[in-house]
């Protein structure tokens, strides 16, 4: 059987085949009825606009760049599925590349978006990274980019970032509700933005509920998990004990749980443990964790309308950038 062109469909609906190309592309200047016929056609013949021809003529590939620092990290791993069923959803093919914490990789991906071969690009920065020469020539390019999770420092971008102040402030409330007095900020990667942005809401929540903040409590694990995991039991035998951990993101949460059943404590009831995040708990936490989730489907839907409309209005420039801050969510399990 023959591929269905557009000219079939054109022909089936008696209308010239500009009017099927306004309605491919939503565009205005077609009647309601016109256009509803148009759509029944395409759905019933199984019509797919060819992207090559339409990128001719239109100047737009449909597709898409996203660019994570870290493909391996499950958060990473999670959104890029959202954002591409998200994207799928709207007709466009989206493309995934992965700075790999690489300065030099993500410039290199930053390039690559504005070589004609997608429309648009969501990046998340790799924190700390000092790329603001090239996110500025990105702005000065006019090419339409949004970033999510981490600030470009000293650049103003289109942004869609989570409250992380206030994640771990309802984390620490949560706590405090529930009695718990000596709780420990457990992190290994104080130098991220996001960390320090926890950490604050940390020190602000315990010093507001007038609970003790002990240095001990604070210092940042060691990265490799073995080392993290001595860490860990080196803490809970302070004096005073820690009843709570609030652990930064997931899978120090997971590192912290793990260690304490080791060693025979019981969770929640010898000491509890809530997490910052909720991507992994539900399939590989060893109790069901409490949480405090970012909401990250709310962030790619965010991301996804910005930079749609980014796209729809090339000539909006990031001078007046849209900041969108996602409101985290008490999630509560078994752990805390």
């Amino acid at each position: 059987m023959s591929r269905i062109s557009i000219k079939d469909i054109a022909k089936k609906a008696g209308v010239c085949i500009g009017t099927v190309s306004r309605v491919i592309n939503n565009m205005d200047r077609v009647h309601p009825e016109t256009r509803e016929k148009i759509r029944k056609l395409i759905e019933e013949t199984g019509y797919r606009p060819n992207s090559a021809g339409r990128a001719l003529v239109s100047g737009k590939t449909q597709n898409v760049l996203l660019v994570v620092h870290n493909i391996a990290d499950p958060y990473c791993a999670a959104i890029s599925k959202i954002f591409s069923s998200r994207w799928h959803d709207l007709g466009f093919k989206m493309l995934l590349g992965d700075s790999n914490y690489d300065s030099e990789l993500e410039r290199e991906h930053l390039a690559r978006a504005r070589d004609g071969s997608v429309d648009g690009l969501i990046v998340s920065p790799i924190p700390g990274c000092d790329n603001n020469a090239t996110y500025r020539k990105m702005i000065k390019s006019g090419f339409p980019f949004v970033t999510i999770d981490n600030r470009v420092e000293t650049v103003r971008t289109h942004c869609v970032k989570y409250d992380d102040h206030a994640a771990a402030g309802i984390a620490i409330e949560y706590l405090a509700g529930k009695g718990h007095k000596h709780i420990a900020f457990v992190n290994s990667r104080p130098e991220y933005q996001t960390v320090k942005d926890r950490y604050a809401g940390y020190v602000e929540t315990m010093n507001r509920m007038k609970l003790p903040i002990r240095d001990e409590f604070l210092a940042p694990l060691p990265k490799k998990l073995q080392e993290t995991a001595e860490a860990v039991q080196q803490l809970v035998h302070q004096k005073p004990t820690p009843t709570a951990l609030l652990a930064e993101n997931e899978i120090m949460a997971m590192v912290c749980m793990n260690t304490l059943l080791r060693i025979g404590l019981r969770i929640p009831q010898n000491i509890a443990v809530i997490a910052i995040g909720d991507t992994l708990t539900d399939h590989f936490a060893p109790v069901p964790m409490t949480t405090v989730s970012l909401r990250q489907d709310l962030m790619c839907q965010k991301a996804v309308r910005i930079l749609s409309q980014l796209m729809e209005n090339p000539g909006q420039t990031q001078e007046k950038a849209i900041q969108e801050i996602v409101q985290p969510e008490l999630i509560i399990r078994n752990s805390a």
